[in-house]
């Protein structure tokens, strides 16, 4: 079995344990899942695609641990090297699209770190940082639709930041 089938094969097990330290029978509060991604494992002839193959692993993970809470992929960024990132919420129900770029709420950061022994731990100096960066990708990105793609091995543009708008 390759790395990427090992890797997205224990991807239910370990959003399984990860839900399963909530109280599940109250909703679950709303928190962001930052996937560390190895390059190694996507195809980067169809990236969006290849990384969508393990965010639905992880929606179904968590559909099926706590059916009550929705997910939503809000962004994705690729960089050279070994690693791309993923940002996926849970439970968020306050999220407005509309003004996302204004949005700097603090939700909890937990960091899924893929590898050949996968783990979610809690990263709190993201919390801050993180929703200060998507605020930026939602105004860059204008209209675009989720999930907000960087790929930071071109040059990024921006065809029609939101803060250009009258």
């Amino acid at each position: 079995m390759g790395d990427r089938a090992l890797i997205i094969g224990q991807i239910h097990e370990t959003v399984r344990n990860f839900l399963g330290k909530h109280d599940s029978s109250t909703p679950i509060t709303p928190l962001r899942i930052v996937g560390d991604t190895p390059n190694s494992i996507l195809d980067h002839s169809e990236f969006l695609k290849s990384i969508n193959t393990i965010i639905q692993e992880i929606e179904n993970a968590v559909s099926i641990c706590r059916p009550d809470a929705g997910t939503r992929w809000v962004a994705v960024s690729k960089f050279e090297g070994r690693h791309s990132f993923f940002v996926l919420d849970i439970n968020n129900v306050e999220y407005d699209y509309d003004s996302a770029h204004m949005c700097l709420a603090k939700i909890p950061v937990y960091v899924l770190r893929l590898s050949r022994a996968p783990k979610i731990f809690r990263h709190e100096p993201q919390d801050e940082k993180l929703a200060n960066k998507l605020a930026r990708m939602h105004n860059l990105h204008g209209r675009d639709p989720l999930p907000l793609f960087d790929d930071h091995t071109r040059p990024l543009v921006y065809d029609s930041p939101r803060d250009l708008w009258s």
